[in-house]
């Protein structure tokens, strides 16, 4: 068995490429668990941050995934259909459904995914 432990603070934030931002959004993130944390296991978890005004733009992905809100206020829309989220606030993403997250307020979003994948490199997005 194997168990990991990491915070959040002691991890860097990741971010798209310089030439992708315009096409994927500003969002960043860190990897608490999945390849990239040294934890054989079969989830990927982290958490995402958008500053005001800033996206994840439109995108899918095959595997399900789960939103949970830390801090913030913003919008997650899922298939056209518009959810506010604040924190406390949990939303399940089917596999292939198409989604975005904005930033609505001048605090930072903050939203913890998870996918019950290893491998967070596995994980194709399409915009």
């Amino acid at each position: 068995m194997q168990v990991a432990s990491k915070h959040l603070d002691d991890l860097e934030w990741t971010a798209w490429p310089t030439e992708q931002l315009a096409l994927r959004g500003k969002a960043q993130w860190k990897e608490l668990l999945g390849s990239a944390s040294g934890c054989d296991n079969d989830m990927t978890m982290g958490v995402v941050r958008l500053r005001q005004g800033e996206s994840l733009e439109p995108h899918r992905h095959a595997q399900p995934e789960t939103y949970f809100t830390l801090s913030g206020r913003g919008t997650v829309t899922i298939e056209d259909v518009v959810h506010a989220v604040e924190p406390g606030r949990m939303l399940f993403i089917p596999g292939n459904a198409q989604h975005q997250i904005n930033n609505v307020d001048e605090e930072d979003l903050t939203i913890l995914y998870a996918f019950a994948i290893s491998d967070f490199s596995k994980i194709q997005y399409h915009f």
